[in-house]
């Protein structure tokens, strides 16, 4: 039972229930006082959640097109893998669409490549091939990898026929190795472990309909489903001992029913930028905010028209500079220390207003023409992930 793609197991720390998550949603983010901060809040979002203390944008749209060369329609699910010792590098973000987009299937397992660009570390048919049911449409509603590196996961819709007879979308399966999976838990014992939970944490069960999201994190294994509405939005552990281990309330997203979800390993140290628009013309107002940054320290915002071809600078948080630091902005500001800065507050939180440039239109990525920018916090010398801003 090998790892799968070279995948390496995570740290995150003790048996204790994680209290970061990565998350997406399934719709959009409801607006209220506790989710107005939010700069962007559909359900192409990544979220990080710090249980009952805050919750912020990772990756909008506008990220996403830079990190990626294009915006997806959906996230479906989101994962760790080990990063050469970074927890929070581009490459160990592992994620899944909804439906089949830009070259990539719903049922792949996707990472973020050097440059902007994605790479697949496993393809829908392998998975279907080891389920016994080549050539099957499938699509991934949840994925980690567990300590010795396999692919955890969840689906879609109902199979037939496979291997391991019919599957449900509520079962959690693992792949053991090439041409080989397991069942972890039937719906049977999904729907058992939320009526538990439920009925310990004072609540009112109902069918869970579907296993959305899956996280492993020590030996516990945690999902989010599709139902019941009041615990839609909530983390649920499986296994001997069944809690409810972060209530809607405490996820911090106004009870939006989640739809993917990643326990957020030790380590994961990165700041993460969201400007109010990923479409603009030259010379617009843009506001800018950020958190996760280190609190009272100086955060530097570099902005450029080409984000190059990406570079590899051994700094921690995102790691990859996706600015180009030839690019006819980045040059004509830097002599100057004309790039935008800021102080983050007690909580690591700043925001920030300037102009695009009236007389450019940016250089062209992936097919537009735009700005890009990313920050770098001086106090640790970390990356934030990048952001893209498309001529309208």
């Amino acid at each position: 039972m090998g790892l799968v793609m070279g995948v390496t197991p995570l740290a995150f720390g003790s048996n204790e229930a994680p209290t970061r998550w990565m998350v997406s949603t399934s719709g959009v983010v409801p607006s209220s006082p506790a989710t107005d901060h939010l700069m962007d809040r559909d359900d192409a979002c990544l979220f990080q959640v710090s249980v009952g203390i805050s919750s912020h944008t990772y990756a909008s749209r506008g990220n996403w097109f830079a990190m990626a060369g294009f915006e997806p329609a959906d996230i479906d699910a989101v994962a760790f893998r080990a990063s050469g010792g970074n927890a929070a590098h581009r490459s160990g973000l592992v994620f899944s669409l909804l439906s089949d987009e830009s070259g990539w299937k719903d049922g792949d397992v996707l990472a973020l490549g050097a440059g902007g660009t994605v790479e697949r570390v496993m393809s829908e048919d392998e998975i279907a091939m080891a389920m016994g049911v080549p050539g099957a449409a499938l699509d991934l509603d949840g994925l980690d990898f567990d300590a010795e590196g396999r692919l955890v996961f969840s689906l879609q819709a109902d199979v037939l026929g496979t291997m391991l007879g019919d599957i449900s979308r509520s079962d959690v399966l693992r792949m053991e190795g090439p041409g080989a999976i397991s069942r972890l838990y039937t719906e049977s014992d999904v729907q058992f472990a939320m009526d538990m939970a439920a009925m310990n944490a004072g609540e009112s069960s109902g069918a869970i309909g579907d296993v959305h999201g899956v996280a492993v994190s020590g030996d516990d294994v945690f999902v989010v489903v599709q139902s019941p509405s009041a615990l839609d939005g909530a983390v649920l552990r499986l296994g001997l001992d069944p809690a409810i281990v972060a209530d809607e309330l405490a996820m911090r997203l106004d009870g939006a029913e989640l739809d993917a979800l990643a326990a957020i390993p030790d380590g994961f140290d990165a700041g993460a930028i969201a400007l109010n628009q990923h479409t603009a013309i030259p010379g617009t107002s843009v506001h800018g905010e950020g958190h996760g940054f280190t609190p009272g320290g100086l955060v530097l915002l570099m902005m450029v028209g080409d984000p190059g071809p990406g570079l590899e600078t051994g700094l921690a948080g995102y790691g990859e500079l996706l600015v180009n630091p030839v690019d006819m902005w980045w040059v004509s500001l830097m002599p100057f220390g004309a790039f935008p800065s800021a102080v983050a507050d007690g909580m690591g939180v700043f925001s920030v207003d300037f102009s695009l440039p009236l007389a450019s239109q940016g250089a062209a990525w992936a097919g537009t023409q735009g700005w890009s920018f990313q920050a770098l916090d001086l106090s640790n010398l970390a990356l934030s992930a990048p952001f893209r801003v498309q001529v309208f």
